[in-house]
């Protein structure tokens, strides 16, 4: 029986791709005089120039250093443009941020429970803090782990440890939630906590392609929800 769930916050709780492509185009209009391909080339290359450069760690996620090298890749002078960037970047982004249905019964569910509710996720804590704000899950989360806290990303088991720790549950009693195979389910199960991967293009995609030894898969919040029933006393 599990007396905690954890959950990964982007992709997991909301729909992290279809809003990170639409704040990407919103900001590309503040560029004058340069193209979409262009604005485009030069963004990858600064996204992946700054991971080169910081390797795992919660800074290499910062939008703030992937405009501030845009501008520069575009030999734009970064100080003009690259703050307005990143605050339309977030400012759409946060506008527009919506939970999956059904994820909000089942964060009452849990609570009637009195089972914990975690956040565990890669990225810095200031603009993840804003996003949870924006879910409306201030009174919904009881410990919240980010990499820039941790020090290490996932799967990494210090991460998973920090989060037992704020817990003060023991591994084999947390269920982690997350969308990520390798990063998120495996990562957790290997410092000893139970997991289930989410993953809505499940149905979309060959039975093959989705078949994980010992790893339960759920496609959306209803079946998670039946399948976290199942692990709890008395259900939900």
């Amino acid at each position: 029986m599990i007396k905690a769930v954890i959950f990964d916050l982007d992709d997991t709780l909301y729909d992290y791709k279809a809003l990170e492509r639409a704040a990407f185009e919103c900001v590309g209009g503040l560029v004058l005089g340069v193209s979409v391909e262009q604005y485009e080339e030069a963004f990858m290359r600064a996204r992946q120039a700054t991971k080169d450069m910081l390797g795992e760690t919660a800074t290499s996620h910062s939008r703030m250093l992937y405009f501030q090298k845009t501008l520069e890749y575009l030999d734009i002078r970064p100080l003009y443009l690259a703050l307005e960037m990143y605050e339309t970047y977030w400012g759409f982004f946060l506008d527009n941020m919506l939970l999956y249905p059904g994820a909000r019964e089942l964060l009452e569910a849990l609570h009637e429970k009195y089972i914990r509710v975690g956040v565990c996720t890669d990225l810095l804590a200031h603009i993840q803090h804003r996003k949870l704000r924006r879910l409306g899950m201030m009174d919904d989360v009881d410990c919240m782990v980010t990499s820039e806290e941790a020090g290490v990303e996932k799967p990494s088991p210090g991460i998973f440890q920090l989060c037992l720790e704020k817990l003060r549950i023991p591994a084999e009693e947390v269920c982690f939630i997350g969308d990520n195979l390798e990063r998120d389910v495996k990562g957790a199960m290997a410092a000893g906590l139970q997991a289930v991967w989410f993953h809505p293009e499940r149905k979309d995609c060959a039975q093959e392609e989705t078949a994980q030894d010992d790893i339960d898969v759920v496609s959306d919040y209803e079946e998670l929800y039946q399948l976290l029933a199942g692990r709890i006393e008395g259900g939900l």
